[in-house]
């Protein structure tokens, strides 16, 4: 959402377009609610990320009740895990229906996201060896891309392999529908399966950093994953990452319908 940097009336404007689209669920980081754009199941953390940072992670529901889960004990434990030890409000976590969905965010710590996504992936393992963990959604911005230049092209490749090694399947690389490779990516990968979701205003490189992941129970479930990256109103318009749409043939609570517009 791109809280931050945006003015109000931008801000209120992409809450507006979330409304919009109006998706059964939806993964927001960098946001702060707007108390003017009621939505009818939000977890958000009260107060963001810190002082510094009001705005944070968040999930919201537009079908069933989101249960905000913000511990789980592992198979391996007899006692919950706290899943939030890292830098507060920079995940949110809920239940919805079946689905235990988590909205990452990538927050870029002393220079660097890379340990920062470490620390997280660590707080949810407990979640992953547990009930909770059959059937995950997990998406977000987490300043994460294999584009990067050496060294940091194979760490944050490692980082991302530590996702699949939690049963995480990428739904971007599943390449759901077809895509033509990124044009001017500079991965050097056979085939490149990188779309843009950042326009990053000191570099014209198409940067990927934003992902989604499926439970590999929910891989067959998956239509299609892709970048909502034109339309009206203009999604870079509202801020510097456009959405991501994961589109999943899935049993979920009967949707509700709510108007657009002010309240």
């Amino acid at each position: 959402m791109n809280h931050w940097r945006r003015t109000p009336a931008a801000r209120k404007a992409a809450w507006q377009f979330l409304k919009q689209l109006q998706p059964d669920i939806a993964l927001l980081q960098e946001a702060m609610p707007d108390e003017e754009v009621p939505f009818p199941y939000l977890v958000f953390r009260s107060g963001g990320i810190g002082k510094s940072r009001p705005w944070g992670s968040a999930v919201v529901s537009f079908s069933a009740p989101a249960v905000a889960i913000t511990e789980a004990r592992s198979r391996y434990s007899k006692k919950p895990c706290d899943l939030h030890a890292t830098f507060l409000g920079s995940l949110a976590i809920a239940r919805v229906g079946e689905l235990t969905v988590i909205s990452h965010y990538g927050l870029i710590h002393d220079s660097y996201a890379v340990t920062t996504v470490h620390r997280q992936l660590s707080d949810l393992t407990p979640l992953f060896d547990s009930p909770l963990g059959k059937r995950v959604v997990l998406g977000g911005d987490l300043n994460l891309s294999t584009q990067l230049d050496e060294p940091h092209r194979s760490r944050h490749r490692n980082l991302l392999d530590r996702f699949a090694c939690f049963g995480l399947v990428d739904c971007l690389a599943l390449n759901r529908p077809p895509r033509p490779p990124l044009e001017n990516c500079p991965c050097g990968d056979s085939p490149c399966s990188h779309v843009r979701t950042q326009r990053h205003g000191r570099s014209r490189t198409p940067w990927q950093n934003d992902y989604i992941f499926v439970s590999k129970s929910l891989r067959s479930a998956v239509k299609g994953c892709f970048p909502l990256d034109r339309g009206d109103p203009d999604p870079w318009q509202l801020s510097d990452h456009c959405p991501l749409i994961l589109d999943m043939d899935i049993e979920l609570p009967n949707k509700a319908v709510y108007p657009i517009g002010p309240p």
